[in-house]
C-alpha cells in the first residue's frame, strides 16, 4: 500500500504591478520637479538679492565718497584776498600739471590731466585743496626766506609734501624739502633747487628779503598757517577685466576705491552765488573753472554675474536725462546682469 505524504503549503509572492510602479515613478517626477523648481526660484531670488544689494552698496559708498570730495574741493583754509602764488618748478623733469598745477577753483577736468589709465569714454575730475590731520601748524617767526621757516610743530610734514602758507591776505605753495625738529617747534626748509618738482622763487623779492631767488612771493608774519595741498582725481579704472571707481592722489599713485561702478558721467553748473547755475555743461565746455559753482554726477553700477536676469536691463543714464524714449531713448545693457543708476548734485561750498 503506497503511503502519501501532504506537501508544505503553497505561498504565494505578492509585489507591485507595472502600472503600480509606472505611477509611483510618475508621483515622484513631480515631486521632484517641484522641489527643483523651488530650489531653482529660491536660489535665482537670492542671487538677484544679493547683486541688489552690492549694487546699492557700491552706489552708497561711491556717491558718499565724491560728494564728500566735491563738497571740500576748493578749501584753502583762510583763503589768501590776493590768490596764491604756486612756486613748484615748472622746468623740473618731475613737473606734471595733472599732479603740481594746484588751481585756487579747486576743480580741474581738462584732457591734459587725465589720468593714464581712466577707461576711454568715461568721465573724470579733478579737485583740489588743503587739509590737515587736525594738528594746526603756524610761523612762530617772520617768514620770508624760504629755506628757513619756523614753525610751532611739525605736524607730520615731511620733505617731498607740498604745502600752502598763508596769511589770509597772501598765499605761496612751496614743496618741503626738509624738516628739522627742535624740541617741540621745527624748522621747513624749502629750498630752490631739484626736488620733485623742487622749487622755484624767481621774480619774488617782498620786503625784507635778503636774497633773491630764495623768498616767497610775501612776507608772513608770526601765526601764518601752513597746509598741506593735494591734487585727487577722480575716474574708471579697470583692472583684470574688472572696471571700478578709481582715485589718482597727489604723488601719482593710483588705486581701486569701489568695485562695480562702470561708468561715469560728470556736468559742471557755472554761475554765481547771486543767480545759481546758469548752465549745465560737460567739461569741454566749461569757461572759466572759477564760475563752477556746483557738480553733477552720475554713475553706473554693475553687479552679479552675466545671465542673472532674463532679458537685458534697460536703464536711464545719465541720470539727469528725461528718458522720454524718443529724443532720450533709454539705454539697453550688452549682457544680463544688474545695473542700477546713481546720481548726485553737489554744491562747491567753498565757491558759494
Amino acid at each position: 500500500m503506497r503511503q502519501i505524504t501532504q506537501s508544505a503549503p503553497l505561498i504565494l509572492q505578492r509585489g507591485l504591478s507595472l502600472v503600480e510602479v509606472m505611477i509611483a515613478l510618475l508621483l515622484g517626477s513631480l515631486l521632484t520637479y517641484g522641489i527643483v523648481q523651488i530650489f531653482t526660484a529660491n536660489s535665482q531670488t537670492f542671487r538677484l538679492t544679493e547683486a541688489d544689494a552690492r549694487a546699492q552698496e557700491a552706489g552708497r559708498a561711491a556717491t558718499d565718497i565724491l560728494s564728500r570730495a566735491l563738497r571740500n574741493a576748493g578749501y584753502f583754509g583762510c583763503f589768501p584776498i590776493n590768490g596764491f602764488n604756486n612756486n613748484l618748478n615748472t622746468a623740473d623733469g618731475d613737473y606734471s600739471a595733472a599732479l603740481h598745477d594746484i588751481r585756487s577753483a579747486g576743480i580741474y577736468a581738462v584732457n591734459a590731466i587725465r589720468p593714464a589709465s581712466a577707461v576711454n569714454d568715461t568721465d573724470f575730475f579733478m579737485v583740489s585743496g588743503a587739509r590737515s590731520n587736525g594738528i594746526s601748524i603756524s610761523l612762530t617767526a617772520q617768514g620770508t626766506d624760504a629755506t628757513s621757516l619756523n614753525l610751532s610743530t611739525q605736524g607730520g610734514l615731511a620733505a617731498e609734501d607740498i604745502v600752502l602758507i598763508s596769511d589770509c591776505a597772501n598765499g605761496d605753495i612751496v614743496e618741503v624739502s626738509g624738516i628739522q625738529v627742535s624740541g617741540s617747534g621745527a624748522t621747513l626748509v624749502a629750498n630752490a633747487a631739484n626736488g620733485k618738482p623742487g622749487n622755484s622763487f624767481t621774480g619774488n623779492s617782498p620786503a625784507g628779503c635778503t636774497a633773491i631767488g630764495t623768498c616767497l612771493s610775501a612776507s608772513y608774519a608770526i601765526g601764518s598757517r601752513v597746509m598741506p595741498v593735494y591734487n585727487e582725481a577722480y575716474f574708471i579704472g579697470e583692472s583684470g577685466g574688472n572696471r571700478g571707481l578709481y582715485l589718482r592722489d597727489r604723488k601719482g599713485e593710483t588705486g581701486e576705491l569701489v568695485p562695480g561702478v562702470v561708468d561715469m558721467r560728470v556736468r559742471f553748473g557755472q554761475g554765481s552765488v547771486s543767480t545759481g547755475v546758469d548752465n549745465w555743461t560737460n567739461a569741454a565746455g566749461v569757461t572759466n573753472w572759477s564760475g563752477v559753482i556746483a557738480v553733477q554726477v552720475s554713475l553706473l553700477v554693475q553687479a552679479g554675474r552675466d545671465g542673472l536676469l532674463p532679458n537685458a536691463q534697460t536703464y536711464c543714464y545719465p541720470g539727469w536725462l528725461a528718458c522720454d524714449g524718443l529724443t532720450e531713448p533709454y539705454t539697453t545693457a550688452s549682457d544680463r546682469r544688474l545695473y542700477r543708476v546713481y546720481t548726485i548734485t553737489t554744491t562747491l561750498r567753498n565757491r558759494v
